[in-house]
């Protein structure tokens, strides 16, 4: 009992000392990559059920990125000044998709969603891959 006891507890520290480790730019490159595929397929779309699908996937990755930064953030000083200066473009970036694309999407307003997909997202977008200089 002890010994399954002894086991169990040096696993789980394995799991998490390997979920404490700090993340990379290549980590938040491939999450916001994600995201923004998710929602491009979203505007690709009018049935609702994709929709519901993909807002799901869109929101998944978002977290997923929201973990990257935090980690980077605890990282090493270059990490740490590259993930403080993605985060506030990042939360614009996700309360314009939040509050504007995203319901224009459910809406059917698919050109006014593309519009602003097209204008300011895509000005963000490019800023935060230059601070984490996505490939």
């Amino acid at each position: 009992m002890l010994r399954t006891f002894a086991v169990t507890v040096f696993t789980l520290s394995l799991f998490a000392a390997a979920g404490a480790r700090a993340s990379t730019p290549d980590e938040a490159c491939a999450a916001l990559m994600e995201a923004r595929g998710f929602l491009v397929a979203m505007i690709g779309t009018s049935d609702r059920a994709a929709l519901d699908d993909l807002k799901a996937k869109v929101h998944a990755a978002s977290a997923r990125l929201d973990g990257v930064l935090g980690a980077m953030g605890r990282g090493d000083a270059g990490n740490q000044a590259k993930a403080a200066a993605f985060r506030p473009t990042w939360e614009a970036f996700k309360n314009t998709r939040e509050g504007e694309i995203i319901p224009h999407l459910y809406a059917g307003r698919v050109a006014e969603a593309k519009a602003i997909a097209g204008g300011i997202q895509a000005e963000r977008m490019k800023q935060m891959r230059g601070v984490m200089a996505c490939k």
